[in-house]
């Protein structure tokens, strides 16, 4: 806590020495399309993140007030149509050491990829089916040659969100909304927003027990009598950053100071909880954002602070009554009264300096019960506890005004490992993302990024002889939407 401590002052350091000036901005189309608007209405350099103004428009449901808000407008011409489409093309290399045994000649003690390729395809369509009612849905379907060489997605084909929301409830002013679908979490940062494509935000995503890799997998991860066993079963793998199907109670108010209040609690399904291993359960999982600006929504003006947390129960045993059988391994899923608890909770900081920086981070410590890792067969099983934390700065030079710059720390620490016969820092991860990009094609129809990302990570005693692992990534790419 110490050094991250020491990481925000020399940030806040740097933020000081920055001259004062504005800040330009670009967009996706599909809504630029429809409005007949600049790009820079809604988004920072190098789409996707939203500035303040794509913020509130999306807290509206993509309304502005106005007739064009309805599908129905005579405004919109015939050539509209509420879909967007983002890919990225270009050339990744990754590379993991250590995954081998240790044995002279293991061909698998390091292992690294090199490839032109694309990551997959991106379908998306937003907007308004009447006043007051919005909609989202995105599929994302399997691809067998997408994935840079690491791996088809072929079998990956989803809707990763379908939802609908309706606004404005008791003309409340937005203090009222409801949604109910499958969709993003309100995060502390939108991983969907984020500027980076080859990094996923650690503490949304890790699971105590699993060793953390990015782009490749660990084929390494050679079971005893070999060597030490290097990954222990949790039955728990509910992340923060993935879509859920649930239900959201939402809403903002403008307070005094030029600032928001906003909030986000959710009734969640845990059906996707532990889905490959036991099918999931039939309980409810809970989660809540609560945020206070000033000065603007905190992300191209103004600061912000937050707080969240989820509560929740993960099916821990197969259903007796379904037999398995090749599709359904697990049978027809889970019991709820075999299920246990878990739960998350953190702050969040949004700081925003000279309309060109924004540095945010957060700060969360999760727990997963015991009855998780007895349940798997772990013989005097106790409960996993892990802190995680990220700090990010998104910098947008006023006299480089299409480039966004970007560094962020993302930092796993365990304080109690499920399976107690590992050491206590297992799996304890120290990443650090680089990246550049630069918007070289703007316009209201398509928005064309080049883009430049490295990633190097370290996870501790998580290789077959006990010792710590190391792993980059380099993607070369030009990111796309119309």
């Amino acid at each position: 806590m110490q050094r991250i401590l020491l990481g925000v002052l020399a940030s806040l350091t740097f933020l000081l020495s920055i001259p004062l000036t504005a800040k330009q901005a670009l967009a996706i189309p599909a809504f630029a399309r429809k409005y007949n608007l600049p790009c820079s209405v809604c988004h920072v350099p190098a789409f996707p993140k939203l500035n303040d103004f794509g913020n509130l428009f999306r807290d509206r449901g993509y309304q502005l007030g106005g007739e064009t808000d309805l599908p129905t407008s005579e405004t919109l011409t015939n050539g509209y149509w509420p879909v967007a489409i983002r890919t990225t093309v270009g050339y990744q290399t990754s590379s993991l050491n250590k995954v081998g045994d240790g044995t002279p000649g293991d061909p698998t003690s390091n292992i690294a990829t090199g490839d032109f390729g694309f990551t997959g395809l991106d379908i998306l369509s937003f907007g308004t089916l009447a006043r007051d009612i919005s909609f989202g849905v995105v599929l994302t379907p399997g691809l067998g040659s997408a994935g840079f060489g690491s791996g088809s997605t072929e079998t990956d084909s989803d809707l990763e969100a379908a939802y609908i929301k309706i606004d404005n409830l008791l003309q409340s002013d937005y203090l009222l909304n409801l949604k109910v679908g499958k969709f993003e979490l309100d995060l502390p940062f939108s991983e969907k927003r984020s500027p980076t494509l080859d990094t996923p935000f650690v503490m949304y995503h890790y699971v105590a027990g699993n060793p953390y890799t990015t782009a490749l997998g660990n084929p390494g991860l050679i079971p005893a009598p070999c060597c030490p066993a290097q990954t222990y079963p949790n039955a728990n793998d509910f992340g923060i950053g993935d879509n859920h199907p649930g239900l959201e109670v939402s809403g903002f108010k403008k307070t005094p100071g030029d600032g928001y209040l906003r909030y986000s609690l959710n009734a969640l399904s845990n059906s996707d909880v532990n889905a490959g291993n036991t099918g999931g359960g039939r309980k409810l999982n809970f989660y809540g954002h609560v945020t206070q600006s000033i000065g603007g929504y905190g992300i191209v003006s103004g600061q912000r602070v937050g707080v969240f947390g989820a509560y929740g129960d993960a099916p821990t045993a197969p259903n007796p009554v379904c037999a398995a059988s090749p599709s359904a391994p697990s049978g027809c899923g889970a019991i709820a009264k075999d299920g246990a608890s878990f739960y998350r909770a953190g702050v969040d900081v949004s700081l925003t300096a000279f309309n060109q920086v924004n540095l945010f981070g957060a700060l969360m410590h999760a727990k997963d019960s015991q009855k998780l890792f007895s349940s798997q067969g772990i013989a005097g099983a106790q409960d996993a506890g892990w802190n995680g934390s990220f700090i990010e700065m998104d910098y947008n030079p006023i006299q480089l005004p299409t480039w966004l710059f970007s560094y962020r720390y993302d930092v796993i620490r365990n304080t109690n490992q499920g399976d107690p016969t590992f050491a206590s820092d297992f799996n304890d991860v120290n990443s650090h993302t680089f990246l550049a990009r630069y918007n070289f094609n703007i316009s209201a129809r398509v928005d064309t990024t080049f883009h430049v990302e490295y990633n190097y990570f370290r996870t501790k005693k998580t290789d077959p002889t006990g010792g710590d692992q190391v792993g980059q990534t380099t993607l070369v790419a030009f990111d796309f939407a119309f």
